[in-house]
């Protein structure tokens, strides 16, 4: 059996805690060095991951024409609910809501908290040491294994990990914008709510694309992509 120490455990905690972007960094860097010594089965994941983010415009573009984004050591997970949920659903208004998803490459898992948290020696080293644990009760004690987690460590994130976008019914124009590579008369305002309407987004509140309606977004928007990537070399 695996010995889950006090310092572990606090790790882990401190991570599912959150933070601002420096705490990220730290707390990322210090589960990966004690991660590192568990057995592989808690280093490994062969399934599906997935990743919500909320992006300004000009970090839409950057994926599409740069064709990756800078990424540090994050939390994803293996359910796709999670992701679409995560921080209250869709982001703000003004914001494009996108959500990545791949099988992790396998030096690219830091630790695999979903089967951490199946691990009976880790459940009862939390309970004999809860009281031990600084700020558990918004750490594990909080989230525990709702949130299916899986901790990556990929560096960068291509394109073609763009699995949905998501927003609200009053983003529909920019995304349509997004979508001819202009902004759209209004004919093409009526093709797009056609198209929006044979994808199930709703006419009113927030919405997920379909993994096959991002697709199609993503080759309409291809010429306009070339075109970014010329204009930049």
């Amino acid at each position: 059996m695996t010995d889950f120490t006090i310092e572990f455990l606090q790790a882990v905690n401190d991570w599912q805690r959150g933070g601002n972007h420096h705490q990220k960094i730290k707390r990322g860097k210090k589960l990966k060095e004690l991660a590192e010594s568990l057995p592989q089965k808690f280093r490994s994941c062969s399934t599906i991951c997935y990743r919500q983010e909320a992006h300004e415009k000009d970090r839409i573009w950057k994926i599409l024409a740069d064709e990756s984004l800078p990424e540090t050591v994050a939390a994803w997970t293996t359910h796709l609910s999670v992701a679409q949920s995560f921080k209250n659903g869709v982001p703000p208004q003004g914001l494009q809501g996108v959500i990545f998803g791949l099988t992790p490459p396998p030096e690219s898992v830091v630790i695999n908290l979903v089967e951490i948290y199946r691990d009976r020696g880790f459940t009862a080293a939390v309970d004999l040491h809860r009281s031990e644990i600084t700020g558990f009760d918004k750490g594990i004690g909080r989230y525990g294994d709702t949130q299916q987690e899986v901790v990556l460590e990929l560096h960068n994130i291509g394109r073609e990990t763009i699995y949905q976008y998501g927003g609200f019914a009053s983003d529909k124009e920019k995304l349509a914008e997004m979508y001819f590579g202009h902004k759209p008369n209004a004919e093409e305002l009526d093709y797009f709510e056609e198209l929006c309407r044979q994808a199930n987004i709703p006419e009113n509140g927030e919405w997920w694309l379909s993994p096959d309606g991002t697709m199609s977004l993503l080759k309409r928007m291809a010429p306009k992509i070339e075109e970014l990537r010329r204009l930049k070399s």
